[in-house]
């Protein structure tokens, strides 16, 4: 059988985010320590949010700092991992990034409850 989906719901508007999420988060945090993250390894910053939960989706986030240490890349994915737990995961590309390349980096996320 071929790969497939069903038909998708779609809201197209100007408004879009009116009445899609119950609840909204911004959280705005600092990361004051980073080691070295090894070569395809993970380094996870875990986040105390009061009241997100399983299901809550990450709308956007933003990193005030390069992602590459000069030699080497990393990849940032901020998630919800349990209850009250925002996580901020920072995966070596090809390379070990460099120890403190991420401190004093400003991070922005934005969470949403759907209410769908």
């Amino acid at each position: 059988m071929a790969n497939s989906v069903g038909t998708p719901a779609v809201v197209r508007g100007t408004n879009q985010f009116q009445g899609a999420f119950s609840e909204m988060w911004e959280v705005t945090v600092t990361i004051t320590d980073q080691d070295a993250v090894a070569i395809t390894d993970t380094a996870r910053f875990s986040v105390t949010v009061p009241g997100v939960a399983l299901g809550d989706m990450i709308i956007g986030f933003s990193i005030t700092n390069d992602l590459s240490d000069g030699t080497d890349q990393c990849v940032f994915i901020p998630y919800i991992t349990a209850a009250n737990t925002l996580t901020l995961q920072v995966t070596a590309d090809a390379g070990q990034y460099a120890a403190d390349d991420l401190n004093n980096a400003v991070v922005k996320v934005l969470i949403g409850r759907p209410a769908w």
